[in-house]
């Protein structure tokens, strides 16, 4: 979070930029419930997950570069760093998030001011990769203004469990729900149809608190599978699933004769009356040690009454088929989410980082929590 930003102002923009120093925290807190005042926010709270997001990334500490008026934040952009397998380079990466800018002094060059100015830092830094998934607001900016691009749309799967509860996240009127959750149940015996899992001797899965040094162990042996991905060793995992304050990850790992083979994380949420189970992560050394973890997962879901299994990301064939014979779907109505890059690296092939094969993606490389 170092840097210097120059000031920049006008007679039209009395804002000026600067980088974060320690103790904006409270000032950036103040700018969240500016720009998102429908949440609730309880302060001690908060300051733990900034901590985790922004301290505590073994990757590195983020960078953050504010826009200031009278002593207020008005504007935010930031990135936190992530090691990357590209190719065959372990690479320092970044995921964009948390970009705002208060609703009074919108219209004014700040986010593109801002992104412009954390990229050189990031630039002299050797961060030349920026991913991440912008919205619908944010997106026209991030493709005109940033020189960003557009690798792919990531497009959910699901696997209900309990109709009438999982319909209640799209629908609201109760006589449509009684015959929605009718024809959910007919169509899904069909539709949603899981197959048999695979039998894999002295296969073993279990769920764990934590990951250990074996999880690096499977990072070396699988991570030749694709050619983009933020590296999945035991002390990103850690961080980015076992230390979330305030935040309950199920780990799953499947394990031969002692040697981790693969792992999947979740989290149960409440959607309207619906509780959903949302896979953020999956690793697996084959497509059926991949399948063998969703089916167990299913069943859990299934046992603790679960009414939606869902997952989104970037996974190659393999991952797909092992969903689809668990039963999961892609459905039109599930909003798919943008997964964008900016790259400033003369090495890399721009070329190489658009084309969507190349990525393996999950919910867990955003900033969902």
């Amino acid at each position: 979070m170092t840097g210097a930003y120059q000031k920049m102002s006008s007679n039209e923009r009395k804002w000026s930029q600067r980088a974060f120093r320690d103790g904006d925290e409270e000032a950036i807190l103040e700018l969240w419930k500016a720009v998102y005042p429908e949440r609730q926010y309880q302060r001690e709270q908060w300051m733990r997950w900034w901590q985790w997001m922004y301290g505590d990334n073994p990757s590195g500490r983020g960078r953050i570069c504010l826009a200031e008026h009278d002593g207020k934040a008005v504007g935010q952009y930031a990135i936190a760093p992530v090691m990357m397998k590209v190719g065959d380079r372990s690479v320092l990466g970044a995921l964009s998030f948390d970009t705002m800018t208060h609703p009074d002094y919108r219209r004014q060059g700040i986010f593109e001011t801002l992104a412009k100015a954390v990229y050189a830092e990031a630039h002299s830094d050797g961060i030349d990769i920026v991913h991440g998934f912008p919205n619908q607001f944010s997106y026209p900016g991030f493709m005109r203004k940033l020189d960003w691009f557009h690798i792919d749309t990531v497009r959910a799967v699901i696997k209900p469990l309990n109709w009438r509860n999982a319909l209640s996240i799209q629908i609201g009127n109760g006589f449509l729900l009684m015959l929605g959750g009718l024809a959910g149940r007919l169509l899904g015996g069909v539709l949603f149809r899981s197959s048999k899992a695979p039998v894999v001797e002295g296969l073993t899965i279990a769920e764990v608190p934590r990951f250990d040094e074996r999880v690096n162990d499977l990072w070396a042996r699988v991570s030749h599978q694709h050619q983009i991905m933020v590296e999945r060793t035991k002390d990103h995992l850690n961080w980015r699933y076992a230390s979330v304050p305030d935040m309950d990850y199920l780990v799953y790992v499947a394990e031969r004769a002692g040697v981790v083979s693969g792992y999947l994380v979740l989290r149960c949420m409440h959607m309207n009356q619906a509780r959903v189970a949302v896979i953020f992560d999956i690793l697996a050394e084959s497509e059926e040690i991949a399948q063998c973890l969703i089916a167990e997962t299913v069943q859990r879901c299934t046992r603790e009454n679960v009414d939606l299994v869902y997952c989104a990301g970037i996974g190659g064939r393999s991952l797909a088929k092992a969903f689809a014979r668990n039963g999961f779907r892609s459905i039109p109505f599930v909003r798919s989410l943008r997964f964008c890059a900016y790259s400033s690296s003369p090495s890399i092939p721009k070329e190489f980082l658009q084309k969507p094969a190349n990525w393996y993606v999950q919910m867990g490389d955003s900033d969902m929590l």
